[in-house]
């Protein structure tokens, strides 16, 4: 990380320019101040202005990833390691939380480099992660239209869209409840297709998202090759698929642990189903393969058929302007955030893998080199994410973490109340093949009581608790990580933790 100071001038020259959206395509210089875009093109600038000399090197606007897990079950220690550390300047966390958790979100997603939004999924909890399978309508609870019409004009610049899963039994009511909600919230619809959990659902849900999609909808994993898929078995593109490209549906690529296939992506981008927005799905354990990096799905892409700019085009302009951040992301314009992306082409024999280990042989991949937020400067570096201890929640289970001995004394009071309140119910420990969801509801509304009780902000009341378990910070929802530890150790270790330290302020 880091080293520039966003106030002063500095000139990047030398740099082959890509801004599909000011149609700029060439090797020109791009002045940055005060952490916005000065200029872009030969210009007169100071004799003393910094300058940094980028030849061989492409530049475009800073990266846009609309699709990531950084939140909940499925995201990471450290979001930033798949932000900026990775050339992507904003991104947006698709569904980890839902109306009940995103106070939470918000709470443990501050102070990130890479700008975050949201779209948050139908089910209160938001996302649950690979141990629960869709089916039962019920697991979505209620649809609290009211607070959802309250959070949505409080945080408005957070929310990017509204997203739901068509998958499982829940039969289109779902989709159809979840369209009627993102209409009355003027958000787009964000629907992931692709059954990779019931092998033989009760109906295949894929084809009718297609046709509940109106124009800025956006249907994601558009080349996955689960059940469900855009094409027959005959390899042609199903007629939902173009009914809803000409109604101006959009389409997302979602690439996933699970989400993309080559034989699916060929024969439909040969049938002309090309995305509109290039996204990772980065999720834990993907990041060591086969996602990576947003860099490696536009390596993909390029290797799919996409010429440069076209990729360049898919994670700047194209979802700024999918996604309503036109005026603050996707472009070079003079006056906008300084948020650039400067990486290479590399040149040799690589091989592209998919989900389902089938690779393509290609000579090219792209490699980001450094990012630029708000003008500051930002060295890529695509090993940081790659740590286990950041895409693996790892339980202290042997130590009490030092974390714990920084509490404060009103955490210290919260967690006696907790521990409290949390032995008059018991659970059982969740496994890897079920979890049992109305005791993460039970869970965390007892959390939730007993710190609206102490008075403590939702941030200092998650890392009271996370200081107990976790040598370093993980972003699950409170009632899934309860239900995650045992519960004779869990009142143990409170027990251990509150007694270390006096209960006077």
């Amino acid at each position: 990380m880091a080293t520039q100071p966003p106030e002063q001038p500095l000139l990047l020259k030398n740099a082959h320019v890509i801004d599909p959206h000011l149609a700029i395509d060439r090797v020109t210089d791009v002045v940055i101040e005060a952490g916005r875009i000065r200029s872009v093109g030969e210009t007169a600038i100071e004799a003393q202005t910094l300058s940094l000399d980028l030849a061989g090197c492409y530049l475009s606007p800073g990266w846009i990833d609309i699709h990531v897990h950084a939140y909940g079950t499925l995201g990471f220690s450290d979001p930033d390691s798949i932000g900026v550390c990775q050339g992507v300047t904003s991104f947006v966390e698709a569904g980890g939380p839902g109306i009940d958790t995103l106070d939470e979100f918000m709470a443990v997603m501050e102070g990130l480099e890479t700008d975050l939004y949201v779209g948050p999924f139908i089910r209160p909890m938001g996302l649950l992660g690979l141990n629960f399978i869709e089916g039962d309508v019920r697991t979505l609870g209620d649809v609290p239209v009211t607070r959802w019409l309250d959070f949505a004009k409080e945080h408005r610049t957070l929310l990017r869209y509204l997203k739901c899963n068509a998958i499982g039994d829940y039969g289109t009511g779902t989709l159809k409840l979840t369209k009627g909600l993102s209409e009355i919230l003027d958000l787009p619809l964000y629907m992931h297709i692709g059954e990779f959990q019931l092998q033989n659902p009760a109906h295949l849900l894929a084809p009718e998202a297609f046709k509940i999609a109106e124009t800025g909808d956006i249907i994601t994993h558009i080349y996955h090759g689960n059940l469900g898929q855009v094409i027959d078995r005959e390899g042609n593109v199903l007629p939902e698929v173009k009914d809803a490209q000409r109604r101006g549906v959009l389409f997302d690529v979602g690439f996933g642990a699970y989400n993309f296939s080559w034989d699916v992506a060929e024969k439909a981008y040969a049938q002309g189903i090309v995305p509109h927005t290039i996204s990772s799905d980065l999720q834990q354990f993907n990041i060591v393969r086969p996602v990576k990096s947003l860099a490696n799905v536009m390596s993909v892409m390029l290797r799919l058929g996409l010429t440069l700019s076209e990729v360049i085009e898919r994670v700047t302009s194209a979802p700024a302007k999918a996604l309503a951040l036109a005026e603050r992301a996707g472009s070079l314009g003079a006056g906008m955030p300084a948020d650039i992306c400067v990486f290479r082409i590399e040149e040799g024999d690589f091989e592209l893998s998919d989900c389902f280990k089938k690779t393509r042989k290609a000579d090219q991949q792209i490699v980001p080199v450094m990012a630029f937020k708000n003008g500051r400067r930002i060295d890529c570096d695509l090993a940081r994410g790659l740590d286990e201890s950041n895409w693996f929640l790892q339980i202290a289970d042997d130590h009490v973490p030092e974390r714990a001995s920084s509490l404060t004394p009103a955490q210290i009071r919260f967690l006696v109340a907790l521990a409290d309140a949390l032995a008059a119910t018991t659970w059982e420990l969740a496994s890897a093949e079920r979890l049992d969801l109305p005791k993460a509801i039970e869970l965390q509304g007892i959390f939730r009581r007993v710190l609206h009780e102490s008075g403590l902000p939702v941030r200092a009341g998650m890392d009271a608790l996370y200081g107990c378990f976790l040598d370093q910070p993980f972003t699950m929802q409170i009632g899934l990580l309860i239900l995650r530890l045992d519960r004779t150790f869990m009142l143990s270790r409170l027990r251990e933790v509150t007694t270390r330290r006096p209960l006077a302020a």
